[in-house]
């Protein structure tokens, strides 16, 4: 992780870069403000970009509840989860978890050591 610039910035700056990243939470409900407002935001800027993301601890367990970067392709997610590994560890945390719909960051993570642990299902209410 090398050139790794890591810094605490609100919960209104990060909604707005999730927002622009096009963040979709699991839940319609959640919205990139709900989901800041939430935990502790951070903001991860690299040599190739800029993205933020959010940390919430319950129990041994680091909820990244959040995360979006306003540039694709960046190589932001594998820096995000080298220090999501270095975060948890100082934190005391025992694992990391987080829910996505992105089936390229479930390739990612499983390449990191990550597995799958579970579905989200949804359903229509008419």
């Amino acid at each position: 992780m090398a050139n790794v610039e890591v810094k605490e910035i609100t919960d209104v700056d990060a909604a707005a870069t999730m927002r622009a990243a096009g963040l979709r939470a699991p839940l319609a409900c959640d919205s990139p403000e709900d989901i800041a407002a939430f935990g502790q935001c951070f903001q991860l800027r690299t040599g190739t970009g800029v993205g933020v993301f959010v940390l919430r601890k319950q129990g041994g367990v680091m909820w990244v509840d959040g995360a979006g970067a306003r540039v694709r392709g960046s190589g932001l997610t594998e820096d995000g989860l080298a220090l999501f590994d270095h975060i948890a560890r100082a934190a005391g945390c025992t694992e990391i978890a987080f829910e996505t719909n992105r089936r390229g960051l479930v390739r990612k993570s499983q390449q990191a050591g990550y597995s799958v642990a579970g579905y989200i299902m949804k359903k229509a209410v008419e």
